[in-house]
């Protein structure tokens, strides 16, 4: 979460709300454990949290049901994100730009060389590619900044030669948008 001051303004409601002394410990705590989910999830999860029945003020997991957020694991996510990304360089290619479900998988693609550098990737660097990748996810999920998504060599191309109107649409990937169904379709941003 960005907007700390929306994040105090909530915790503080909830406190009234509870009838619950709101510390800069509790702060701290609900911070580090919600912090790293964006203004919109955060801002879905405390609200409910006054609309929805809940027995006291509301705890961690509680909220993070409410916004939405599963309790996979880092290791879970990284091992799903993956699937979509494996699918992807086998369906898409590196000539496409890609936008994935988790914007995670953006930086991680990101520190291992980037989209066409993965793509790229012989048949016996891959299996190390998925170790690098499923090692470097958990520490890339509570970095925030996270690119939009990836370009592929044609838009890369097209921008360099002042193109852009040349583009093609960027291809999305991923499920949860989507009923959970992995997908890979070309789609105007």
């Amino acid at each position: 979460m960005e907007n700390k001051e929306m994040f105090l303004e909530y915790m503080t409601a909830l406190g009234e709300y509870h009838r619950t002394k709101v510390s800069k410990i509790l702060m701290d705590i609900y911070w580090s454990g919600l912090g790293q989910y964006s203004d919109e999830q955060c801002k879905k999860g405390f609200e409910l949290c006054f609309t929805e029945e809940t027995y006291g003020f509301p705890k961690i997991p509680a909220i993070k049901k409410l916004m939405g957020v599963s309790e996979e694991s880092a290791s879970d996510q990284a091992a799903l994100a993956w699937t979509e990304v494996d699918k992807a360089v086998r369906t898409i290619g590196n000539y496409s730009s890609v936008q994935f479900s988790d914007p995670v998988t953006h930086s991680v693609i990101q520190a291992l060389g980037g989209w066409s550098e993965l793509c790229m990737c012989s048949n016996e660097e891959w299996k190390w590619k998925r170790i690098e990748f499923e090692k470097l996810y958990p520490a890339m999920s509570v970095k925030g900044g996270h690119e939009e998504y990836l370009q592929g060599d044609c838009e890369q191309s097209q921008r360099l030669n002042d193109r852009a109107d040349w583009v093609k649409p960027v291809a999305q990937v991923g499920g949860a948008n989507k009923g959970d169904k992995l997908l890979t379709e070309g789609a105007k941003q």
